[in-house]
């Protein structure tokens, strides 16, 4: 049986921002964060505050690292 409810649409949701955010610092080591919160809003039709509160969701799990202050979405660096 398929569970299609609202917190399986939203698993699958953050699953789908953390894949394309992880893929973008694959890439490039740190993106921008408010070019990044823009084009996963234009991607998912989702509102900024929806996408901010998936993007916290994925950083309290350790993906990556947030930088508020300096507009950028970091690579976790093992120390």
């Amino acid at each position: 049986m398929v569970r299609k409810d609202g917190a399986e649409v939203r698993r699958q949701r953050i699953a789908e921002i953390g894949k394309a955010v992880q893929k973008s610092l694959l890439n490039h080591g740190e993106i921008v964060l408010s070019k990044t919160i823009a084009v996963l809003q234009y991607e998912s039709g989702l509102t900024k505050e929806k996408v901010l509160e998936y993007l916290e969701v994925l950083e309290n799990l350790g993906q990556f690292e947030i930088d508020r202050e300096n507009d950028k979405i970091k690579k976790i660096t093992e120390s």
